[in-house]
């Protein structure tokens, strides 16, 4: 029947992998560059406003530490291998993340591993939020939990701009917006706000007599900075001179009430008659990116819930250009985003090497130009078997997915190679097409499945593997069992 209908078989498979690619390019079946396997590490960071006081940071740390406890009694206890706490300090699974300061502090736990407990880390953190009872006056409170694989997180996304402020109050309404995905949590940037300034400038009077912003500023830098004016060699010690104000004035901003400011012929005004000055907030650190302002914002996706590429796409397409064009800005993807681009890259062209490599040697093999386009026909159709076997686990594609079906078109053509050796032998012989077909596919059935079967039976018991450390390898096996599997019958 596959031969007399020939058209219909071709045309049936042809659409069944038009739907699979649909599937996967419509996000159906999400796409993760690697597996999500748990950790044993969480990470509780907290912000407090700049200037508060470490008291209430280390009262904020020892909540934390209750609220720790009752947690892992409500699942049973003995889940807890160690817990530290860290004030001044806010720590992330990112190197780069970490901040010293009073206003921060942060609890690294170390759970069980997963093998040995049957709650994810997911349904560990939710739990201890909800416990949690974050004060007044915390700026941010996030707990993350660190994945197995490449550095990185699901979703880190930069932000650059000419103006603090600008990309500041961007990245704010793109944090907005990632709070409405679900399973988006531990949501920060790497901007955070510091002590509140007081910006001077110059009024109609101070301009009239003469004065210029860096005059007024070095006087007051001076002044409460200290100004050198001497340098001198005390045994082996060297000692700075400085002429500064008292600290009594100093540390009290009411001395700006009664500082004068000393003209050029040596007079001196009030400094509030010259300048006039305005509070806001301040940064407690200002991020460059090739010499322009920039500003990250990341976050951890719950991959059983959300898919981080899919957040990523649906960002690209509906908002992230608004938000550029809104407040000038440029944007690009960092972490794994970025890495992902560059792998998928290189993947592309190690695809099209693997490619060309088989059809040289079954060219070289046959003595013929077409005949290895006929075998390497199933290619393609393998890759609807690796899918489906993917939806069927419950699992995502991943980059060792890819690679699991790059290996699969040097496997399935082994089937292809056994069919056509085998119909070419029977051409030769002066068997009919329409005969040689089907007597190819009945003689050769025995060696086919045999060439398939061995490798799949020796792939199971990896699908069925709990072990954390199988998880990374888990879906390169699903996509040559399942590939080889569907191709396997539609070759014959």
């Amino acid at each position: 029947l596959a031969v007399r209908y020939r058209g219909t078989t071709l045309a049936a498979a042809v659409a069944t992998l038009i739907v699979v690619i649909g599937l996967v390019a419509g996000g159906r079946i999400g796409f993760t560059f690697f597996p999500g396997v748990e950790s044993k590490v969480l990470y509780a960071n907290a912000s407090f406003t700049a200037g508060t006081p470490p008291q209430r940071v280390i009262a904020f740390l020892e909540h934390l530490q209750e609220t720790l406890n009752e947690t892992e009694g409500a699942f049973g206890g003995e889940l807890v291998e160690m817990a530290v706490v860290r004030q001044g300090v806010s720590t992330s699974g990112d190197a780069s993340g970490q901040r010293t300061g009073d206003q921060y502090g942060s609890v690294i736990v170390e759970l069980i591993s997963p093998d040995k407990r049957s709650v994810s880390n997911a349904e560990f953190i939710s739990a201890w939020r909800e416990r949690t009872v974050v004060p007044p006056g915390i700026e941010l409170f996030t707990i993350s939990q660190r994945y197995g694989g490449p550095p990185g997180q699901d979703v880190d996304i930069r932000i650059i701009g000419e103006d603090p402020h600008v990309i500041k109050k961007a990245g704010a309404e793109l944090m907005t917006k990632l709070r409405s995905f679900p399973g988006v949590s531990a949501i920060e940037d790497d901007l955070p706000w510091g002590q509140e300034q007081l910006i001077y400038h110059l009024t109609p009077t101070g301009r009239a007599l003469g004065l210029s912003v860096d005059e007024v500023g070095s006087q007051l830098r001076a002044a409460f900075d200290g100004s050198l004016v001497q340098i001198f060699q005390d045994g082996d010690d060297e000692v700075e001179v400085r002429v500064v104000l008292p600290d009594e004035e100093r540390h009290n901003l009411g001395a700006l009430e009664t500082f004068n400011v000393i003209l050029r012929d040596g007079t001196s005004v009030p400094l509030r008659t010259v300048v006039t000055l305005t509070a806001r907030k301040g940064f407690e650190a200002l991020r460059h990116t090739d010499g322009k302002l920039s500003v990250r914002i990341s976050a951890d996706v719950d991959r059983t819930v959300s898919n981080a590429a899919g957040i990523l796409a649906a960002l690209e397409e509906n908002f992230l250009p608004e938000l550029a064009v809104q407040h000038r800005v440029s944007y690009s993807f960092e972490g794994r985003a970025k890495n992902q681009a560059e792998t998928m890259a290189d993947m592309k062209r190690g695809a099209l090497f693997a490619v060309v490599l088989i059809y040289i040697i079954l060219a070289w093999v046959f003595a013929s130009y077409s005949r290895p386009l006929v075998i390497m026909a199933a290619i393609p159709f393998g890759f609807i078997g690796a899918v489906v076997g993917h939806y069927l686990m419950g699992i995502e594609l991943t980059i060792l997915s890819l690679f699991g079906i790059v290996g699969l078109s040097g496997i399935v053509v082994n089937d292809s190679i056994i069919l056509v050796s085998f119909y070419q032998q029977l051409r030769q012989a002066g068997v009919p097409v329409a005969q040689a077909i089907p007597e190819a596919a009945c003689a050769r059935l025995r060696a086919v499945l045999l060439t398939s079967l061995t490798t799949i039976a020796g792939l199971t018991p990896l699908l069925f593997e709990t072990s954390v450390q199988a998880q990374f390898l888990i879906p390169m096996a699903v996509s040559i069992t399942f590939g080889l599997a569907f191709a396997t019958i539609l070759v014959l």
